[in-house]
């Protein structure tokens, strides 16, 4: 993958590279592995990661070995990772639309997703962290609509998500996105897209730069994370839109310039978006992972031929971190994963 690879307005689909695929035997043995995990992540979190981490010595070696080769990956260059044929949880039931959380608790008696999802971080030195305002503090959240937050921009949305850094202005932040593909129709033409910040940084000049590093750009809390009783957050805080090298703060239709320069150079930024974007459908065990502060992404949707079949989309995510230290000030008191917001 190369940055002129980037650049096309057609943004063709599955255009992401596949950097490990297990095999049919690989996936089956990893299942029945995982399969062993006896209690619930949304009731026993801790006892849960307790026995996940027991398995690690009977991961498959050739994936254990491409995980120790990420250490080394230049994350502004590669800012995500494919994986195929990882193994999920199947006969799963389509959940209940009003509730969909409320009926995964229910009816999903089996966490080999979440297992696999919880090794992964595990292996790589990434900890998974929840957050009480969304789905009270489960770590392992869906991307899975909701009737209520159908017209939202969370992922409860039933249509389009638009290009975004997960929790771009939060207080804290996470450094990965990590999606797991459970139920995806290819009926319907509806995309995870991504962007590489160092595409979007290529494409502006130096004064566009210098605007972005400037405090003139605000970010509402995102609609999840508002939409609970469990902590309330206030007004956020305004932000410049690119810190660092490379970070990248920004949420499409959401991040407003304050100033008549700075709306200028947010509509720029999201002209660049659209041009420089990958496309891929994430189907049934592809294991997509983002480097939050590298890239932004989104979900589009092309063109929709079966909306009862859009009802069902489900990606299971979490989002993790490189290091708990930083953010353990904002965890509720007893905890190591759960942030108070």
């Amino acid at each position: 993958m190369t940055a002129s690879g980037a650049v096309s307005g057609s943004a063709p689909v599955d255009s992401l590279p596949v950097d490990f695929e297990f095999t049919d035997a690989e996936r089956e043995e990893l299942a029945a592995t995982l399969a062993a995990v006896s209690v619930s992540p949304y009731r026993l979190y801790e006892a849960f990661m307790f026995q996940v981490a027991t398995l690690i010595d009977r991961v498959p070696p050739r994936f254990s070995e491409f995980v120790a080769t990420l250490a080394d990956r230049d994350r502004r260059r590669q800012p995500w990772i494919l994986a195929r044929n990882a193994p999920i949880d199947r006969d799963v039931p389509v959940f209940d639309h009003d509730e969909p959380v409320r009926s995964k608790y229910e009816t999903k008696t089996t966490f080999i997703a979440e297992a696999f999802l919880a090794l992964f971080g595990i292996m790589r030195g990434t900890p998974a962290i929840g957050y009480i305002n969304v789905n009270d503090g489960d770590v392992f959240q869906d991307i899975y609509p909701k009737r209520a937050l159908a017209a939202s921009q969370s992922q409860k949305a039933l249509n389009e998500i638009y290009f975004h850094k997960d929790l771009a202005n939060h207080f804290v932040r996470p450094d990965h996105v990590y999606m797991l593909g459970m139920r995806n129709d290819p009926i319907n033409e509806v995309y995870t897209t991504l962007v590489r910040n160092i595409d979007i940084l290529e494409a502006l000049d130096e004064p566009e730069k210098k605007l972005l590093r400037r405090s003139d750009f605000y970010t509402p809390f995102d609609d999840l994370t508002v939409s609970s009783r469990n902590c309330k957050l206030g007004d956020a805080c305004t932000h410049p839109i690119l810190s660092g090298d490379t970070d990248i703060r920004f949420f499409e239709k959401r991040t407003m310039g304050l100033t008549p320069a700075a709306e200028r150079v947010v509509t720029r930024l999201c002209e660049i978006l659209h041009r420089v974007k990958f496309r891929q459908f994430i189907a049934p065990g592809d294991f997509v992972c983002v480097c939050n502060n590298y890239a932004v992404h989104a979900k589009e949707v092309v063109a929709v031929h079966d909306e009862e079949s859009l009802r069902t989309r489900w990606i299971i995510k979490t989002v993790n971190v490189d290091d708990l230290e930083p953010h353990q000030q904002y965890m509720i008191a007893g905890t190591h994963h759960l942030v108070n917001g």
